[in-house]
């Protein structure tokens, strides 16, 4: 059923679409050539979701001229829910090379080979249903576990630095960036349970505090520390298959 701002309960900010389109555009832009000057591929999923929160606040410009038509409405909606999913299985990707790297698959209670096919199953799964925050809060769980168990292993002390930063500064980013996503999971399950017309979805200021901002927020981070930037260039492309794992477990 239609308001008198078409299918919004409120009248939606124009300049606020303009605004986030292009800050969106602009890192899906950055993160885009990042992932090919250091041929980091598994950046793949986190820069289609860059662009694609980019194309939602897009779609969003385009629905507040039209705030009635039902199809730009329903774009701008799909655009901004699910790039979060897709920022979460590059999280699952880069952990699990990340316990590769530091030699210490003993410290995560999931092998690393298999945390990126459990993990994104998990996270297509969410994606339908859109309720991707137990799987990102997953994540973080075993992430901090992982850094609690490496304190124990006898090789923590032993891994190289190839790149310009250490692999604790990628691990503390991958767990602040996965604690925002839930965070802001939480805000879209209590918007959703409230319904179209509850206070959250009424007051468009709270998507822009809870949803925009902090997405945002996880795209800039992740320009400044880079896993290609921790691995060092020569290792990003073996930390993909099974015979660097050997490879790299002979480090000792």
């Amino acid at each position: 059923m239609t308001t008198e701002n078409g299918l919004y309960p409120y009248k939606p900010s124009r300049p606020g679409t303009v605004i986030f389109a292009i800050a969106f555009g602009t890192s899906a832009a950055i993160h885009l050539y990042q992932m090919i000057r250091g041929r980091a591929w598994f950046y793949s999923s986190f820069t289609v979701g860059a662009v694609m929160m980019a194309a939602g606040y897009a779609a969003r410009y385009v629905s507040t001229r039209s705030p009635a038509d039902l199809g730009p409405f329903i774009a701008q909606s799909l655009f901004i829910i699910l790039p979060p999913s897709l920022y979460a299985a590059t999280i699952y990707m880069i952990y699990g090379r990340l316990v590769i790297f530091v030699n210490a698959a003993e410290a995560s209670i999931i092998r690393p080979i298999y945390v990126t096919k459990i993990f994104v199953c998990g996270d297509v799964l969410a994606f339908v249903l859109q309720a991707a925050g137990g799987g990102m809060m997953a994540q973080v769980n075993l992430g901090d576990l992982g850094q609690k168990r490496l304190r124990h292993s006898s090789a923590r002390t032993s891994v190289p630095q190839y790149g310009r930063h250490a692999w604790t500064a990628l691990l503390k980013l991958m767990l602040g960036a996965a604690v925002v996503i839930i965070l802001r999971c939480v805000f879209r399950i209590v918007e959703f349970a409230q319904g179209h017309a509850g206070y959250l979805a009424s007051h468009e200021v709270y998507m822009y505090l809870f949803d925009t901002l902090p997405m945002l927020g996880v795209q800039l981070l992740f320009h400044f520390v880079r896993a290609d930037s921790v691995f060092g260039a020569n290792q990003v492309e073996k930390l993909g298959d099974r015979d660097s794992i050997i490879h790299l477990y002979e480090r000792r």
